[in-house]
């Protein structure tokens, strides 16, 4: 499980600093210190579980370690993409606006550098494209939630700034089912006869988890699109955000399960 949560985390935290450069500055330096800081946290959390289990990198890496022999590699990535968050934060609490884009892009590279090293070798293409579709879901979710609150903090921030993030929700949202459908009726029919098993009647504790994988994560999540972009639309940021918070639990369940899948079944989706 060490290494579902390490996935789990890293790739929220990724993903609250990918929909950084999609807020206005008027949101103001609260909330880009506090979702930098959240990053920071899930992501160390993230380093700090996997260097918990398989130790520091000073030599052969042990079995099942992520990355397997770029095991070294990939902590290096992970941590350099945690130092570059944490002085990113700090350059909005000290106002140095010069670095900030250097060190956003960094801690990203970084990022994209330890998913791309996590990936398994056999499925590499595949388990690369379903991160980053993971990754830009889980960032505009908790964003834009973490947002509709903000409408509280600053009183007159323009309704434009949720209705991009809700955009790029949706736009998330159904990128991520298409990759997750080509997973699973592609030419890897990942999961696809465990489901068809548990459809069928017939007991599959993977399929099990799969339908629970596409109803938490994917459907529940669609059906509320619409329910949000109205709210939107009318300008009812309290209303938005209760059905954000929602949102965020569906995605976020069906990301857990998703990482989940791919670890215990080998399923990228």
């Amino acid at each position: 499980m060490t290494f579902v949560f390490f996935l789990f985390l890293s790739h929220l935290g990724l993903g609250l600093l990918a929909m950084l450069p999609f807020i206005p500055e008027r949101a103001g330096r609260s909330y880009f210190k506090f979702c930098s800081a959240s990053a920071a946290f899930t992501m160390t959390a993230a380093l700090g579980l996997v260097l918990r289990r398989y130790g520091f990198p000073t030599g052969t890496p042990g079995a099942g370690a992520p990355g397997g022999s770029a095991y070294s590699a990939l902590v290096l990535a992970a941590g350099s993409s945690v130092a570059c968050v944490v002085l990113y934060n700090r350059t909005w609490h000290f106002s140095w606006p010069a670095i900030r884009p250097f060190l956003l892009a960094a801690s990203l590279a970084a990022g994209l550098a330890t998913v791309v090293l996590a990936a398994p070798p056999s499925d590499r293409p595949l388990s690369i494209l379903t991160d980053l579709t993971s990754i830009l879901l889980l960032g505009a979710a908790a964003s834009a939630m973490v947002l509709g609150h903000w409408y509280l903090v600053v009183l007159d921030l323009p309704i434009t700034a949720l209705r991009r993030l809700t955009v790029l929700l949706a736009a998330f949202l159904v990128l991520r089912t298409a990759v997750v459908a080509f997973a699973l009726v592609g030419p890897v029919h990942a999961g696809f006869t465990d489901a068809r098993a548990v459809a069928a009647g017939l007991w599959s504790p993977d399929g099990v988890f799969v339908w629970m994988r596409l109803l938490f994560g994917l459907a529940g999540p669609l059906s509320l699109l619409w329910f949000i972009w109205k709210t939107v639309e009318i300008r009812s940021t309290q209303s938005a955000t209760g059905i954000l918070y929602v949102q965020l639990f569906l995605v976020l369940a069906g990301e857990l399960l998703a990482k989940y899948l791919r670890v215990a079944a080998g399923f990228p989706l």
